[in-house]
């Protein structure tokens, strides 16, 4: 079984550049769109996108949330909306469920001074190690046959909360679960890129995970595999509307319209 460890590092300063805001325009290029699948699909979190293959579930997914802190109701709430957004997407299969024995993502609402002995009896001593610099961690596990098995979600609430990163941590760590597991500067505007302020599921996101969740895309494939697969794919999203109306579509999500009203109350309580 390998594991597959991935981090939302927080980032300083956000130096933007003419050409990075460029690509905000340029996203929809559906050459664009197949190259940031391949940097975020493929590879590892913490090496390059080269000579890897597509990491996915085969199996519903079943999340088991343990609160060791914080307001319950308020995780609870940003959580569940992020899941609605997830499942509003074809093909993507996500419930809670309050058996843990019945889980495959065990997702834990904890604090900073617990983090280190949870990712150690729950990943082992090696996952420690991707701490440092991290405000949250999670993992997959996969088979031989590069499906995904199984996922764990840390989320040190007092620890994003301090950096206002509670919402980012939520929507960030679930939806790279999901297989989009890798980080890349060179996709945006999109939650997969830390140098970016995206928060919330941007319309390029919709697009990789519609591209994820398709039946003819399978774990294990190449990007060889991949490439006329996808092709094909995109085409038919673009002649059926669904790339122009993306960055519409996310938007209609339930996070995007609390995030209006959580300012307000501000979620770095």
């Amino acid at each position: 079984m390998k594991n597959v460890i991935y981090a939302l590092a927080l980032v300083f300063s956000m130096i933007f550049t003419s050409n990075v805001f460029a690509k905000t325009t340029a996203w929809p290029d559906l050459e664009y769109i197949m190259q940031s699948f391949f940097e975020v699909g493929l590879g590892t979190e913490h090496g390059t996108s080269a000579n890897q293959n597509l990491r996915k579930w085969r199996q519903p997914l079943r999340v088991y949330v343990e609160h060791q802190i914080g307001d319950k109701p308020l995780h609870n709430q940003l959580l569940d909306a992020q899941i609605k957004q997830l499942t509003s997407i074809p093909n993507i299969n996500i419930q809670r469920t309050e058996d843990k024995s019945t889980a495959n993502v065990f997702y834990y609402f904890t604090r900073q001074s617990a983090l280190g002995d949870l990712v150690q009896k729950n990943l082992g001593n090696s996952a420690t190690q991707y701490l440092h610099g991290a405000i949250c961690l999670a993992s997959v596990k996969t088979n031989s046959d590069n499906a995904i098995t199984s996922a764990y979600i840390f989320i040190p609430v007092d620890q994003a909360r301090m950096h206002g990163k509670l919402v980012a941590c939520i929507v960030e760590e679930l939806t790279q679960a999901l297989g989009l597991v890798r980080d890349s500067d060179l996709v945006f505007p999109s939650i997969f890129n830390d140098k970016t302020p995206n928060t919330l599921i941007t319309g390029l996101d919709d697009i990789l995970l519609r591209l994820l969740s398709e039946k003819t895309v399978k774990a294990g494939m190449s990007k060889q595999q991949l490439r006329p697969i996808l092709l094909k794919l995109l085409q038919q999203y673009k002649q059926s509307g669904l790339i122009d109306t993306a960055d519409q579509r996310v938007q209609t999500g339930d996070l995007y319209q609390m995030l209006g009203f959580s300012r307000k109350v501000s979620l770095k309580r």
